[in-house]
């Protein structure tokens, strides 16, 4: 099988599930040929006639399936006004495909919310963030095996949120794994929770 040439690098390759609706419309192979298609695609976004030529998906898929990625706001389509003069075809734009999207309950958010918890967590993690995010893009830039990892640049910027989406997924990614690390095999993440008493010394 011919592979298919890839025009924006894919950092997150989860699609995080918080309905019924969302696990049957992501339980089809066709939704993620048309996710990628449309991930793909970038700022400009593609039609849904270009995605059943492409893919070889029935056009009658290819419809019901943008239908329901629209509606759940996995994407949207690319604003009239800044569509080539003549231009009528809708087409479809990645929104927020795996960044951003997770799940937290609501009443634990509206509590850590309410108390300033998540305020005060970015007041103090802001700019030593910002830093090291500057220190990764050099890092990237610079580096010739890491280069060809870094975002593209200028021709991906999203028409709604005027940033580009792979660039956020690009630093996402990387915080998240940090964290995830961090939490899960660090010693001094281990050490805390046992102070706290959340875990147990490992016994020889």
């Amino acid at each position: 099988m011919k592979q298919k040439s890839k025009k924006l690098n894919t950092y997150l390759t989860h699609f995080p599930v918080k309905s019924y609706i969302e696990a049957d419309i992501l339980s089809k192979e066709s939704t993620w040929r048309i996710m990628d298609r449309i991930r793909q695609a970038g700022a400009m976004g593609i039609t849904a006639e270009e995605i059943t030529q492409q893919e070889q998906i029935p056009v009658s898929i290819v419809y019901t399936t943008l239908k329901e990625l629209y509606r759940l706001e996995y994407v949207f389509l690319y604003p009239r006004q800044k569509k080539e003069k003549g231009e009528r075809k809708k087409r479809f734009v990645c929104e927020r495909g795996s960044w951003g999207k997770y799940g937290i309950d609501k009443e634990f958010d509206a509590i850590i919310k309410v108390n300033g918890i998540t305020e005060g967590i970015m007041k103090d993690l802001r700019q030593p963030i910002m830093r090291i995010f500057d220190e990764i893009y050099e890092k990237f830039s610079s580096k010739k095996e890491l280069h060809q990892f870094l975002p593209t640049k200028d021709t991906n910027i999203c028409p709604n949120c005027q940033r580009s989406h792979e660039s956020m997924e690009f630093f996402y990614a990387i915080l998240l794994r940090s964290i995830d690390l961090m939490i899960t095999e660090s010693k001094e993440f281990k050490g805390f929770l046992i102070e706290k008493g959340y875990a147990y010394e490992e016994q020889n």
